[in-house]
């Protein structure tokens, strides 16, 4: 099937561009010939589909539940956020827990009928006691080989992504191991000090979980982790753009200072988030919405996580005064290149069919997964 996009604009590497887009049998090509269909994308623009590298659950399905059929549902779901690829993320846990999780995302890939699942992300279980969150204090470790090897032979090959934190004894460890399997470790739900920051860098820990948020602060004399992360350009972070985790100026100076190239923004999205009916509940506690974040139910000084999706951060982004080619770096092209899903993140031949089409006024269009049109107008 060759598809054809005509009188687009487009993201076309970094900038804005008037084009055609030509897809063939799931793969963007140069145009060439005939194409067996034509959209009009008149008045419409284009960006590579949005990549949420950090997602615990959305519609009402998350992978606390350990289920391949949660896993789907969180891909049907999150096409119509115009995601096209996704790290379903674990929360710490007992490994016992875990590895179920594992399991079922290990399970459900391949089975996709949305966004595709591009790896797995462990949030934890290698974090400090002092900064646990919404985490399972009964699942926190101390780095350990054995658990962390059962991980990855759990993950059948998917697991990209890992938060833990530097300071803790026997990092060093983790952190040769995590390379050699091709694990990307991101500094999170840690108390480090800026030296410890600095040392678990040198290790190789060189990208950040949800900046600002569960982490050791910025301060003038003791910088932080957040410090180590702003100040050395070895270092990249994601970020949660819901203005509600973090002030939306100080996104907005995190992506300038950083640069896009060195931002990720993602969701960090629970369970209920886009979920339509039935009980509100986020790792088994039951939540409600209180100023724009899941709360625990009763008890709005709790927050329990985020209510955000891709498709409203990337809106957030643009109305907060990003440009449009930055806003999609930062939810597509530098998380596709971080975690080397070099086939993906950037409308160029060769590259998967991946994107999303949206209206002057940012509303979606449709959303493309590896050429297939999965919702949308365009169906």
């Amino acid at each position: 099937m060759r598809t054809l996009i005509r009188n687009i604009d487009a993201v076309v590497s970094g900038r804005i561009v008037h084009t055609d887009i030509m897809v063939e049998d799931g793969i963007f090509r140069s145009f060439d010939g005939k194409p067996d269909r034509t959209i009009d994308g008149t008045g419409l623009t284009a960006v590579p589909g949005f990549i949420d590298t950090h997602i615990h659950g959305v519609g009402g399905y998350g992978t606390e539940d350990g289920t391949e059929e949660a896993v789907l549902s969180m891909s049907r779901t999150l096409a119509g956020a115009g995601v096209t690829s996704f790290f379903p993320t674990i929360y710490t846990d007992t490994m016992e827990r875990i590895l179920m999780d594992e399991d079922a995302i290990a399970s459900a890939s391949g089975k996709e009928e949305g966004a595709s699942i591009a790896g797995i992300h462990i949030e934890g279980p290698f974090i400090s006691p002092n900064r646990i969150g919404a985490q399972n204090p009964a699942g926190r470790l101390d780095p350990d080989m054995k658990a962390f090897s059962a991980m990855i032979a759990a993950g059948k090959g998917k697991v990209r992504a890992m938060t833990a934190a530097p300071e803790l004894p026997g990092m060093e460890r983790i952190a040769a191991a995590a390379k050699e399997s091709g694990v990307v470790l991101l500094m999170g739900h840690t108390d480090a000090t800026y030296e410890e920051a600095m040392k678990g860098m040198d290790m190789g820990i060189r990208h950040t979980t949800h900046l600002f948020n569960a982490m050791s602060g910025f301060q003038h004399r003791k910088p932080g982790v957040v410090g180590c992360a702003l100040m050395h350009d070895a270092m990249t972070v994601e970020i949660i753009a819901d203005g509600k985790h973090v002030h939306q100026d100080i996104v907005l100076y995190v992506i300038k200072a950083k640069g896009p190239e060195r931002t990720v923004v993602i969701t960090d999205s629970l369970r209920p988030t886009m979920q339509k009916s039935g009980a509100l509940t986020a790792n088994g506690v039951a939540v409600e919405m209180g100023d724009g974040l899941w709360v625990t139910k009763g008890r709005p000084d709790l927050i329990q996580g985020s209510a955000l999706t891709m498709h409203r951060a990337f809106v957030n982004l643009v109305h907060w005064g990003l440009p449009i080619e930055e806003a999609s770096a930062v939810t597509s092209t530098t998380p596709a290149r971080i975690y080397s899903l070099s086939d993906r993140g950037e409308i160029a031949p060769g590259r998967r069919a991946d994107l999303v089409v949206m209206n002057r006024d940012l509303g979606i269009e449709f959303t493309m997964i590896n050429g297939e049109c999965i919702c949308g107008t365009a169906n």
